[in-house]
């Protein structure tokens, strides 16, 4: 069970930069063939300004920022007992090579099931452009708590 509170509890802001070396690595990884996230003309022919991201790829910022592992141990729970169990994203604006993001992760809730044996963590992170939202996500991790 999480201490109530950690609720709200947030992290500092910080900012990362979009790498198109790290854009295409990523890409490779999870096999995206679309060249509007590897080849900047595509993305220009396509009306871009740069290459788009591909939409998971924020989750690799996250993880710069402040990751769940590190959010885990502020509360005291160990990796080896979480699963990640989902996550979401909500895009306001698209999000380019070149673009610097600014990430802040808060913990919005945590609820018990199966009579204490799961606890739910959910995260929210949000992601911003020179102040304005570009992009929105949930994280929810469950955690195997011992048996009694």
């Amino acid at each position: 069970m999480i201490d109530s509170r950690h609720i709200g509890f947030a992290t500092q802001p910080s900012t990362v930069a979009v790498d198109p070396w790290r854009v295409q690595l990523f890409c490779q990884a999870i096999g995206e063939p679309d060249p509007i996230y590897r080849d900047e003309s595509a993305a220009r022919d396509a009306g871009h300004p740069a290459c788009l991201v591909p939409p998971t790829f924020l989750r690799a910022i996250e993880a710069d920022h402040c990751s769940a592992a590190e959010i885990l141990k502020i509360l005291g729970i160990p990796v080896a007992s979480v699963l990640h169990a989902e996550q979401s994203f909500e895009y306001h604006a698209p999000v380019h090579v070149g673009d610097r993001i600014e990430v802040t992760r808060t913990l919005i809730d945590s609820y018990d099931k199966r009579d204490g044996a799961l606890t739910f963590i959910v995260l929210d992170s949000h992601f911003r452009r020179e102040g304005d939202t570009v992009c929105e996500s949930r994280q929810i991790i469950v955690v195997r708590n011992p048996k009694e």
